[in-house]
């Protein structure tokens, strides 16, 4: 949960980027796209190609390098397309709505529609609709792993990161609103998008593909050899809608929409719409995109290529919905953000220790000059009061003795007053902590009670009492010892 919430409050994120771009080179011709902002204001900055034929894939990763040097890419969301003909699609039913089944069911599906094992390939879908209630249609997507894993290899061979690898044709069905400003809320409409070796053809309804298939007749064989190809064009087009009828997905389409590299095929509309029921219309999709004119004068030097394929995914990718990251690297990149974010948190406590430790540290310090100036400002008063209270202690000092000096002597003057007559004190002693006390001796016993009771009532005496008593005989006479402690009361001569 913590490692949730710093990614949510993360804001270096991948997500935060705001420089995009899309790369295809699956082709002869390598096509790179640069676009910026966010997703609402999503802008087309540059544009480049390079012609790839027949290079190895070190020569491609070199190419790459240099053309991302040159449109100084270094921080960027860098996202790759896979064309139609690199990928299988089959339309299926599934005999449930729930999208964890699904995806369940596709994993244990997708081999048997393919002569590679389940190691050897990757899959995913796009969710049509749901059919009865309990089923659901969807367009099953499968591509070998070998060929998502080349695109990684060489873009890290360049030096690179690759973010994202989209499906071309899904992002084609959903520029058709976007991009070309083709409507199909209310019925189907065929998209083919013409490229320079090869053409897409896809059925799109409320913005997503129901069918795809690749036609290997591009705009460099309309365009060079027009006469042997437009014919077999039309027929793989006609083809292309009886397979989607076959399919029963969903209502045949009421138009078909032409884009792509269309600039210079000046009649494809008319043969379509003379050979085909339906309507046929070619839409640029430059004349609809907001692009630098040195840009848009730079994609249409490259006569057969179309950028749509590579400019589709920059502005719907947080729509896209099959992405062909293969899991061991959804592993790998998993582990990457569980690291950074531990150094996020460790770095994020650092900086609060660091924080309170200045906070503390300032305190002590202002605290310090606080001290020192009220120490200067009040040096003056202090020498005043040591002296003050120099001249106290000795007033203090004369006092006690004055208040002290005739105590002893009215002490003995006390004894002297409650003495009995026949009582003999013989020794007498007090110390500065005002322990007292005496010894004498006594013809009997009541009169040294009666002594005792005497010093108890008297003021100057505290805590009287009676540490011993002795009788013995001297001649005919019976004597007693005593010696009586107390505590003197100094209070009593004030």
């Amino acid at each position: 949960m913590l490692g949730m919430g710093i990614r949510k409050l993360n804001f270096l994120s991948d997500n935060g980027k705001r420089e995009f771009v899309g790369i295809d080179f699956s082709s002869n011709t390598l096509k790179i796209v640069q676009a910026r902002g966010p997703a609402n204001k999503r802008k087309i900055v540059n544009v480049k190609s390079r012609d790839i034929t027949g290079l190895p894939d070190a020569e491609i990763s070199k190419v790459i390098r240099e053309c991302f040097n040159s449109l100084m890419v270094k921080d960027a969301n860098i996202i790759n397309t896979v064309a139609s003909h690199l990928i299988l699609t089959k339309n299926i039913e599934v005999p449930s709505i729930d999208q964890a089944v699904i995806k369940k069911i596709i994993d244990l599906q997708a081999p048997r529609h393919t002569p590679y094992s389940r190691e050897e390939i990757i899959s995913d879908y796009i969710d049509i609709c749901t059919y009865k209630h309990t089923y659901t249609k969807i367009l099953l997507v499968i591509v070998a792993r070998n060929v998502i894993k080349r695109q990684f290899e060489i873009l890290e061979k360049a030096g690179f990161k690759l973010r994202s690898v989209f499906l071309a044709p899904e992002a084609l069905a959903r520029s058709v609103s976007g991009i070309l400003k083709i409507e199909t809320e209310n019925a189907p409409a065929g998209l083919i998008h013409i490229d320079e070796s090869s053409t897409d053809f896809s059925v799109v309804f409320k913005n997503k593909v129901l069918f795809i298939r690749n036609i290997p007749i591009g705009a460099r064989s309309l365009l060079n050899e027009k006469e042997k190809f437009e014919s077999k064009f039309i027929e793989e087009i006609k083809r292309s809608l009886e397979a989607y009828q076959a399919e029963e997905i969903e209502s045949y389409p009421k138009m078909l929409v032409l884009t792509g590299a269309v600039e210079e095929l000046k009649d494809i509309e008319t043969v379509l719409n003379n050979n085909l029921h339906l309507s046929a219309k070619v839409v640029p999709y430059f004349s609809n995109l907001i692009i630098p004119e040195e840009v848009k004068s730079a994609a249409f030097k490259i006569r057969y290529s179309s950028f749509l394929n590579v400019i589709a995914p920059l502005f719907g990718l947080e729509e896209m919905k099959v992405n062909f990251i293969p899991d061991e690297i959804k592993i790998k990149r998993a582990l990457e953000e569980r690291g950074k974010d531990l150094i996020r948190i460790g770095v994020f406590t650092l900086t609060v220790f660091i924080l309170i430790f200045f906070i503390l540290l300032s305190k002590i310090y202002f605290k310090g000059v606080y001290f020192r100036s009220l120490s200067n400002k009040y040096q003056v008063l202090n020498q005043e009061s040591q002296k003050l209270e120099a001249e106290s202690l000795k007033v203090k000092t004369v006092r006690n003795y004055l208040s002290s000096r005739g105590f002893f002597l009215e002490v003995l003057t006390e004894l002297h007053n409650i003495s009995p007559l026949d009582l003999e004190l013989n020794d007498i002693r007090f110390d500065e902590q005002n322990k007292f006390s005496v010894r004498g001796t006594s013809e009997s016993m009541s009169t040294v009670f009666s002594f005792v009771d005497s010093m108890k009532k008297s003021r100057y005496f505290q805590d009287v009492k009676t540490k011993y008593t002795t009788k013995r005989k001297e001649g005919l006479k019976d004597l007693t010892d005593f010696e009586i402690t107390a505590f003197l009361n100094k209070g009593a001569g004030q």
